[in-house]
């Protein structure tokens, strides 16, 4: 400033050489304050990370602490998570810009410190999970935690400071340029005031290129009245952005051009409180009708006078729409393109607020498809997946519009009925609903029939929360069933309740497990070369009070609908495995077979809980062996894969039982993970007169010996019916030609007596 004030410049050329210093002036403060906010959002995006990093640190330790004081799986892999997200966020620590900057050492030090504790941290879950001591790990864990929060907390005080510091720094060299712009206006105003003219027009000529920048800016900038929101400026991009020229946009105020009223409200309420707003999502419509998302940042201004908002407009809509389309394909099933479990649930609790809150009602329609399963074995999957996609559109379009249809699973679809009248609309509903399932439909050509049956529930007085509304539909549905399938039932606890025979059992199964009413008996298995005793598959019975002994196919139905499945088959399993540690004591060589019910299939960690039964009794995973019904497995054979190989990963074997009772192809043995296949004792049976019978045995045995898989035939009953299936390649079989269910004992008794040549004489 000084050498401009003291050189004598040619009269012409003092005008340009004042608006280039002001111009000059006025952007190195644009720049500085554009770094200031560039340094504020790094700062916070570093603060971010660090304190992403320290609570993720401090959940690796009280988890890992947990896993050590009662070793949990869950806490563990909580613990990993944990110590992947500090990992990362260590990461982004690492990667800020002015890390490698003189005033950060101090905080790169402390973050390699912590960094090295982590690590120990890291140690320590590793030595867990080799076995180390639970009570030397918990110690470690605590030292580690003891000079780890320290160290947090000094990095984010060190982190607090420096950004404090960069801050003050610019905004003192703000205030200085500031003060040598005001010093150097002075100066050059006492100079020049004889040359007043000149000066404005000077000034005119720095206003004019101060606002071409303005202009020129890539973003949409608008200037409104703080009070009403009154456009006062906008830009060139900005005019742009609403298809308007600059006199219609000054007739308009901000809030015209918002589509959402209730985002209206909330930015107006955030001005009002903040007096500013910062990245704020809008959506705005155009003169056009046509509608954006954009990014809002708003500051307060003075501007002709009167307190305003800058307003500047950044351009959101494609990362918008990208991420409302990666929520749509979470939310929405990928088959039928339906809401799916988890939106509608999140549905029904929105409703349930809101018809709390109003004192309204609300009804849920629990539809499941009848004979579903049988279009689905008669045609194949694609056709089944092609009678869900019509299923779902006319139900779509039997609905009313504010009604939700979503598709929870399979062939299960429901119906949200928002602020009805009464049953009386519920029932014009649900009678749509089934007469749209009763029409037939072409799928690939072929005519194909469905119909549902549906339960209703209504909110309140059928249930007053999510999982009760939709258990007392699903409760109505299955009466539905009952009474006839193809219709709908309201849920009752008087007239919708299961017969009085069902209930009785039910009450009767509950209580059975304690009672010590279940038991189980053996089938003995037999190799077909040497008719030796190889293994016996366990079968549970139940001892009823009422109807006598009861096979599991009596039960096991009503044991999974009402949850009792999962202590039962604990039971028989803990029973089953302890007969075997018994055999195996005697001098047995027998492997123990375990049927596994679809339910049971799904049950997580239940791999993990037989492995450790295994293990508490001493008994090798090779000696036990899950058999897994076909159409459990047909159902879904990605997740029957999953579930069976986290057996196969603790060294079980697994077996597809009944194979051939449905329409499984030979391409099962290939998806699936198993070591037998057990062939079905309807195909055994036929085998013998039907050649079509014979050549399927015979190729799923050649297949399985090339896949290195052992073949059982299941229900062999005569001596033709044994030749038939050795001659077909089969290795083993089961019936009672081999001998009838018994207990334990009967099984020793039976391995010990066993000779080939009597078998095979």
């Amino acid at each position: 400033m000084l050498p401009l004030v003291n050189t004598a410049l040619p009269g012409r050329a003092r005008p340009v050489v004042i608006v280039w210093l002001f111009v000059g002036i006025v952007i190195a403060l644009l720049g500085l304050t554009v770094y200031s906010s560039k340094l504020q959002s790094a700062g916070r995006a570093f603060a971010a990370s660090e304190a992403q990093w320290a609570k993720a640190t401090k959940d690796a330790v009280f988890f890992l602490a947990r896993f050590a004081d009662n070793p949990v799986e869950n806490d563990f892999r909580t613990y990993e998570r944990a110590m992947s997200t500090a990992d990362q966020a260590g990461s982004a620590v690492f990667d800020f810009p002015l890390m490698d900057a003189a005033p950060m050492r101090r905080v790169k030090q402390l973050v390699g410190r912590a960094d090295l504790l982590a690590d120990r941290l890291r140690g320590v879950g590793e030595g867990l999970r080799a076995g180390r001591s639970r009570e030397d790990a918990a110690a470690s864990i605590q030292q580690i935690n003891l000079e780890l929060a320290p160290l947090e907390a000094e990095i984010a005080a060190d982190i607090d400071a420096i950004l404090k510091s960069a801050q003050s720094l610019i905004t003192s060299g703000i205030l200085v340029i500031t003060g040598v712009l005001l010093v150097g206006a002075i100066l050059l105003s006492r100079r020049f005031l004889d040359q007043n003219a000149r000066l404005q027009r000077t000034l005119a000529e720095s206003e004019n290129q101060l606002r071409h920048l303005v202009e020129a800016a890539p973003l949409a900038l608008l200037i409104v009245r703080a009070s009403d929101q009154q456009l006062l400026y906008v830009n060139e991009r900005a005019l742009e952005q609403f298809s308007l020229d600059v006199d219609t946009a000054l007739s308009h105020t901000l809030a015209d051009f918002q589509v959402d009223p209730e985002s209206r409200a909330r930015l107006s309420a955030a001005v009002s409180r903040d007096g500013a707003v910062r990245d704020f999502e809008v959506n705005l419509k155009d003169s056009k009708g046509q509608s954006a998302w954009l990014l809002l940042s708003a500051q307060p201004v003075r501007y002709m006078g009167v307190v305003c908002l800058l307003v500047a407009l950044a351009d959101i809509d494609e990362r918008k729409r990208l991420q409302d389309d990666m929520r749509r394909m979470a939310m929405h099933d990928p088959l039928t393109g339906l809401p799916n479990r988890a939106m509608f649930m999140e549905s029904l609790e929105r409703s349930m607020h809101k018809a709390r809150r109003r004192v309204a009602r609300f009804s849920v329609l629990f539809i499941d498809l009848d004979r579903f399963k049988e279009v689905n074995d008669t045609l194949g999957h694609h056709a089944g997946d092609l009678l869900l996609q019509e299923v779902a559109r006319r139900l779509d379009a039997a609905v009313r519009q504010s009604d939700l249809v979503a598709r929870l699973s399979g062939d299960e679809f429901v119906v949200l009925i928002e602020e009805h009248g009464g049953p009386e609309e519920v029932m014009i509903v649900a009678q749509k609903v089934l007469s749209a399932l009763a029409r037939p439909l072409m799928i690939d050509w072929r005519e194909a029939r469905v119909s549902g049956s549906v339960g209703i529930a209504s909110f309140p007085e059928d249930g007053n929360d999510v999982p009760e509304l939709v258990k007392n539909a699903d409760t109505a549905m299955y009466q539905a069933k009952e009474r006839g399938r193809n219709n709908f039932q309201f849920y009752s606890a008087e007239l919708n309740g299961m017969s009085s025979t069902r209930i009785e059992q039910e009450k009767r199964l509950r209580g059975a497990l304690e009672r010590a009413e279940f038991f189980v008996e053996y089938m003995p298995e037999r190799g077909l070369e040497h008719g030796n005793v190889t293994a016996a598959e366990a079968l549970l019975r139940w001892r009823d009070p009422v109807d006598g002994t009861l096979a599991a196919a009596a039960f096991m139905g009503l044991a999974e609908e009402t949850g009792a499945i999962a202590a039962i088959g604990e039971w028989a399993l803990e029973r089953s495995i302890q007969d075997l540690r018994e055999w195996r004591d005697a001098g047995l060589d027998l492997q123990l077979a375990v049927n596994l019910s679809t339910r049971q299939l799904r049950q997580e960690g239940l791999a993990d809980q037989v492995a450790r039964m295994l293990e508490r009794h001493g008994i090798e995973p090779a000696r036990l062996r899950i058999e897994v019904g076909e159409p459990a497995l047909t159902a879904d054979v990605e997740s029957a894969a999953a579930a069976l190989q986290a057996f196969r990963a603790h060294g079980i074997e697994v077996a597809i039982d009944n194979f051939g009772s449905g329409q499984a192809a030979l391409g099962l043995l290939r998806q699936l993970p198993a070591q037998v296949l057990k062939l079905d004792r309807s195909l055994v049976a036929e085998s013998a007169s039907r050649r079509e019978s014979a050549a399927i045995v015979q190729a799923a045995a050649a297949m399985s010996h090339a896949l290195g898989i052992h073949v059982v035939a299941e229900g062999v009953e005569s001596d033709a019916q044994r030749e038939v299936m050795r001659a077909l390649g089969c290795d083993a079989m089961q019936g009672y030609l081999v001998g009838r269910p018994t207990d334990a004992a009967g099984i020793a008794a039976m391995t010990r007596a066993a000779a080939p040549q009597t078998l095979f004489a």
